[in-house]
C-alpha cells in the first residue's frame, strides 16, 4: 500500500491507492490536467500538470446537395474566436460505422457508468427525445407517428436512443440500430397528458375585464381573487416545467459528455416556456410579479455546449393555424433566414419561444425546426449529420476566463461547402467559487434522473454478503485521478473529493444517504504513481428491505464535474428473491 496522507470529513472512509488502472481516458471537454514547463525544482513541481484551455468544436461540411464531404484535413479548416484566428492543435475525423471494443469484459461483479468502452456502439450517435413535460397529448400523437415512420428507415450503421420526459426524464431504449425495438417501445408507451402544461394555461392573466351585471363591488373582487389564485397557480406550474426541463437538459449532458464523436439531441416539443406573466395583482397573498428565464436557458445551453451536444429542436405541433403577425423585419429576428427551407413562418408559438430553440441550436451546432410537419425529415437531417463529422480543438490566445460567452466561427477551404458547428463557448473560470457544502438538491435530481453522469468515470467492484440482520454489499468505487482536479500548494498536491451512495427504491425514491466528502493529499512522487494506478472508496452497505438501486455520485468539489452509476440490487446479489425486483430505465 502506497502511503497516502488524507483529511477526511467522516471517520470510517478509506482511500487506498489501487494498482491496476480501471478508469477510462480523460475527456477533454473541459479543462484538464496537462503539461507543465519543466522547472529547476523537479522534485517540488513535477513537469506533468498544468491547467490548460482546449476547446473542442464538432464540425459538419456538406455540400449543395446535402452530402457529407469527406476527406477533409486540418490544413483545410481555419476558426476564429472572437475574430481572433486560432491555431488548430487537435484534429480528428469521424463516421458513424461501430468501433471495435477499446477494451476487454469487465472482471466479474464489475460495473461502469460508461458502457460505450465495453461495446461497439460508435462515438458519434443520436437521442431523439420526446418531451411530454411541455407537449400537449394530442401533438405527441402527432409527434409519435412521425418517429415511428423515421425508425422504419434507419440505416444500419445509425445508433439510435429514445428518451421520455414526463414526470421525470426516463430512457424507453438505449442505443440500438433495431428499428423494430425503438418502434414497439414507442407503440406501447402511449401519449400522456401533462398535467403541469395544463395547468400553466389555466387563466387568463388579464383582470380588465369585471363582470358588469355583478353587484358593485362584490363580484369583481371575487373575479379577481380567483383570477390572481389561478394565476398564481399557471406561474407555479410553469416554474416547474421550467425547472424539470432544464435538469432534463443537464442530466443528457452529463451522461454523454465522456463521448467524442456527434451526439445528436433530437428535442421534440411544443415549447420551453421562457416566461410567466408579469401581471401584478392587489391582493396581497397574491402578488406574482413574473419572472423570466433567462438565467435557466443559459444553464442549459452551457451544459449542452460543454457536452459538445448539437441540439434539433423539433416542434411537436406541426403546422397550424397561426395567430401571429409578423413582418419582413420579425421574419429576419425570429426565423433567421426566409431563403431557409427547413424554417417557416411561426405558428402558434411565441417568438421568444422559437427564439430560445433557435438560440439552443445555433450555440451547439444543431438545427431548429419549426413551423412544418415533415417532423420525420427534421429527424433524419440530424441522424445524416452523424455520417461524417470532424473535430477541431485550438487553445485560445489570450482569452480571459471569466465565464462570458465566446463566440468562435469556423470556415474549410472547400467550394460551395455548407459548414456548421456551434456558435460559441462559456469561458468558464480557471478556479470557480467553492460549492456549497452542503448540495443536496443537486444529488438528489441526479439520482432521481436515472441517467447515469459520466463527467468523471466509476468502475465499482462488489461483493455481498449476509448475516441475521440481512444482505451487505461492500462497493469498491475506482476513481481516474486525471479526471479530479488535483491542485498543487506549496509542495502538496490536495483535492476534494464529494461521494455520495444513495439507496432507491422501486419508484426512484431516496430511501437513505450517505454523504462524505474526502480529501485526497500526496507528495510530489506519491502523486505520480497515484496518476497511474488511481484511487478507490470503499464502502459497506446494509441493503434495505425496500431498496431496488443504489446510486453512487462521485463530484469534483473544485470544478463540479460529476460522476454516476445505478447498480441494480437484483443483478448485484445474482438473486432477485433476496432483494426485491425493480424496473430500472437503464
Amino acid at each position: 500500500m502506497l502511503p497516502i496522507t488524507l483529511r477526511l470529513s467522516t471517520h470510517n472512509l478509506t482511500l487506498a491507492l489501487v494498482f491496476a488502472c480501471f478508469a477510462a481516458s480523460a475527456s477533454y471537454a473541459h479543462p484538464q490536467q496537462a503539461s507543465q514547463p519543466p522547472t529547476e525544482n523537479a522534485e517540488a513541481v513535477p513537469t506533468l500538470h498544468v491547467t490548460t484551455r482546449l476547446v473542442e468544436v464538432n464540425v459538419i461540411v456538406n455540400d449543395k446537395h446535402g452530402n457529407p464531404i469527406s476527406g477533409l484535413t486540418q490544413k483545410d479548416f481555419s476558426i476564429l474566436d472572437r475574430g481572433k484566428p486560432q491555431e488548430i492543435r487537435a484534429f480528428s475525423a469521424a463516421t458513424n460505422l461501430p468501433s471495435a471494443p477499446s477494451r476487454d469484459s469487465l472482471p466479474p461483479d464489475t460495473f461502469t457508468n460508461r458502457p460505450e468502452e465495453l461495446s461497439n456502439v460508435p462515438s458519434s450517435v443520436t437521442v431523439i427525445l420526446l418531451d411530454a413535460l411541455n407537449t400537449a397529448a394530442a401533438d405527441q400523437t402527432l409527434a409519435r407517428r412521425q418517429v415511428i415512420r423515421v425508425l422504419q428507415e434507419i440505416h444500419p450503421q445509425e445508433y439510435v436512443a429514445l428518451y421520455w420526459l414526463g414526470n421525470r426524464l426516463q430512457i424507453l431504449h438505449d442505443f440500438t440500430t433495431d428499428g423494430s425495438a425503438l418502434r414497439q417501445v414507442l407503440a406501447d408507451f402511449g401519449s400522456k397528458s401533462s398535467r403541469e402544461l395544463d395547468n400553466s394555461e389555466l387563466a387568463d392573466p388579464s383582470l380588465n375585464t369585471p363582470n358588469p351585471s355583478a353587484p358593485a363591488g362584490q363580484t369583481s373582487e371575487r373575479q379577481a381573487f380567483r383570477l390572481a389564485f389561478d394565476q398564481r397557480v399557471a406561474n407555479q406550474s410553469t416554474r416547474d416545467r421550467v425547472r424539470a426541463t432544464v435538469a432534463a437538459l443537464i442530466a443528457i449532458a452529463n451522461h454523454l459528455g465522456s463521448r467524442t464523436g456527434r451526439k445528436n439531441l433530437v428535442w421534440v416539443s411544443s415549447s420551453f416556456p421562457v416566461s410567466v406573466g408579469y401581471d401584478k395583482f392587489d391582493l396581497n397573498w397574491a402578488n406574482d410579479i413574473g419572472e423570466k428565464f433567462d438565467t435557466e436557458v443559459r444553464r442549459a445551453a452551457r451544459a449542452l455546449t460543454d457536452a459538445d451536444i448539437a441540439v434539433y429542436p423539433v416542434d411537436a405541433r406541426g403546422l397550424v393555424g397561426s395567430n401571429i403577425s409578423a413582418n419582413d423585419q420579425d421574419l429576419d429576428e425570429h426565423i433567421g433566414d426566409p431563403s431557409d427551407t427547413d424554417t417557416h413562418l411561426p405558428t402558434r408559438a411565441a417568438p421568444e419561444t422559437l427564439d430560445t430553440m433557435r438560440i439552443l441550436a445555433e450555440r451547439t451546432g444543431g438545427k431548429a425546426f419549426y413551423g412544418t410537419n415533415d417532423l420525420g425529415g427534421a429527424i433524419r437531417r440530424a441522424l445524416n449529420d452523424s455520417r461524417v463529422t470532424y473535430t477541431l480543438g485550438y487553445y485560445p490566445s489570450g482569452a480571459k476566463w471569466d465565464g462570458s460567452f465566446h463566440e468562435i466561427k469556423v470556415s474549410v477551404n472547400a467550394a460551395g461547402a455548407d459548414v456548421r458547428a456551434r456558435s460559441g463557448y462559456f469561458a468558464i473560470p480557471e478556479v470557480q467559487p467553492p460549492p456549497p457544502k452542503n448540495d443536496q438538491a443537486l444529488i438528489a435530481q441526479l439520482a432521481a434522473s436515472q441517467l447515469p453522469a459520466t463527467g468523471i468515470g466509476l468502475h465499482v467492484r462488489t461483493q455481498t454478503s449476509k448475516d441475521s440482520r440481512g444482505q451487505i454489499l461492500t462497493a469498491e468505487v475506482h476513481l481516474n485521478l486525471h479526471e479530479i482536479q488535483i491542485q498543487n500548494k506549496e509542495g502538496r498536491w490536495t483535492g476534494a473529493v464529494q461521494s455520495v451512495f444513495l439507496q432507491l427504491d422501486n419508484a426512484g425514491h431516496v430511501l437513505q444517504v450517505d454523504d462524505r466528502t474526502f480529501f485526497p493529499e500526496f507528495d510530489s512522487s506519491t502523486y505520480e504513481r497515484a496518476l497511474l494506478t488511481g484511487i478507490s472508496d470503499t464502502r459497506r452497505i446494509r441493503v434495505l428491505p425496500s431498496a431496488v438501486q443504489l446510486c453512487i455520485v462521485v463530484r469534483d468539489a473544485i470544478n463540479a464535474n460529476i460522476g454516476s452509476i445505478y447498480l441494480p440490487l437484483a443483478k448485484v446479489f445474482h438473486d432477485s428473491s433476496s432483494v426485491k425486483d425493480g424496473s430500472s430505465h437503464l
